[in-house]
């Protein structure tokens, strides 16, 4: 039986499935928790899936779209004869509105609200893979002050150490600097409220970048310009931890990320931007700079003020998503090449793929593991 779980390990979820109705030993050992977790320990490209969330004002309700992350990189080995088509996920309820708060272990964080200018209200944690969702308490609001309405900013990670699931909500301030987070953990009833400060992330972060047991952002005020700052999940505790050393070339956007279970920050400088990884977690000495990508000499849809990197492969290729004209690209650093994926919009098989203001592209990992607990 050793050398069948190894084999149905790397399988993906759907086929799974459909093998648990084979046999009761295959139900069994599918659906054990030791199973989803080794699972998910041995999750390759084939397992993420790049995830659209789809909230113009023009739809009743958001709408949540999956493109398999191979066929984006590597369009010549699909079996769609190179255009890349979307899955549209069940989302559990209709006529609402939500915004992305991140993903650890196939789990989606997503707020919800009425519409497009209503207030989140809660959070749901939801596994599409499996089609399970847990719904979170609703939270309050801090109290209003000078006539400033707080905004939510999202987080959502896992306490290895006592194997705990929590979400972590941080309000932004006039002054820069958050007072206190609240944190919701799967499985209980309530939020906890935990006085603690820091300075908030910068205006640009659509959720916080959760790793090795922690949430992670860079610091919208300039003193701290240098930082990493976190969020332990384990101690629930502030900490910080210093970029890079960039050189003597002006850098003037950092932009954070997580890419092969580890921290990753792409310096954007005049012509070109750099990619980072924090190869051992906490080691200030272990950023290694993996390569160097040139912007594009002639860019059709934006600037490179706009580009936000989503992920970088094994061999080094880099999706990124172009925020003002919509697009994604995938540049090659060895040749310095980009190219363009053709990948299929929601709104039939000749439709461009554009991402509008209010849409979310983010890299998932599908997985067995259960939001409800």
């Amino acid at each position: 039986m050793d050398l069948v779980e190894e084999i149905l390990c790397r399988l993906p979820v759907k086929l799974l499935f459909q093998l648990r109705c084979q046999s009761k030993s295959f139900n069994t050992l599918i659906s054990s928790l030791e199973f989803a977790r080794k699972h998910l320990s041995m999750s390759n490209m084939h397992h993420h899936h790049l995830i659209i969330t789809y909230s113009h004002e023009s739809y009743s309700k958001s709408r949540v779209f999956s493109y398999p992350l191979h066929s984006i990189f590597y369009p010549r080995y699909s079996i769609f004869n190179s255009i890349v088509k979307p899955t549209e996920l069940e989302y559990p309820f209709d006529k609402e509105k939500i915004v992305y708060g991140g993903s650890c272990h196939g789990i989606l964080c997503l707020a919800r609200k009425q519409d497009s200018r209503a207030k989140v209200k809660d959070v749901i944690l939801w596994n599409p893979a499996i089609k399970k969702f847990q719904l979170s308490p609703s939270f309050k609001y801090p109290p209003i002050r000078d006539n400033y309405e707080y905004n939510p900013i999202f987080g959502f990670g896992y306490d290895h150490i006592f194997n705990l699931y929590k979400v972590v909500v941080i309000f932004d301030s006039v002054d820069g600097i958050s007072k206190a987070v609240m944190v919701h953990t799967l499985g209980t009833s309530s939020w906890r409220l935990i006085n603690v400060e820091f300075p908030l992330p910068n205006a640009h972060y659509r959720s916080l970048q959760f790793a090795s047991g922690a949430l992670h952002w860079i610091p919208y005020r300039k003193d701290y310009t240098h930082s990493v700052d976190s969020f332990d999940l384990v101690t629930e505790s502030y900490k910080r931890l210093l970029q890079p050393n960039y050189g003597v070339e002006d850098v003037y956007k950092v932009i954070l990320g997580v890419s092969r279970n580890c921290l990753c920050i792409f310096a954007c400088k005049k012509t070109f931007f750099d990619a980072w990884l924090m190869k051992e977690y906490g080691n200030e000495g272990s950023w290694t700079k993996l390569f160097r990508v040139p912007y594009m000499e002639v860019d059709p849809f934006t600037n490179a003020k706009t580009t936000y990197p989503l992920w970088i492969s094994e061999e080094d290729q880099v999706l990124m998503e172009y925020t003002y004209g919509g697009c994604l690209a995938v540049c090659d650093f060895k040749n310095g090449t980009f190219k363009f994926p053709k990948i299929q919009n929601i709104d039939g098989p000749n439709a461009i793929f554009n991402l509008g203001k209010d849409d979310n592209a983010e890299v998932y990992v599908e997985s067995l593991i259960s939001p409800c607990f």
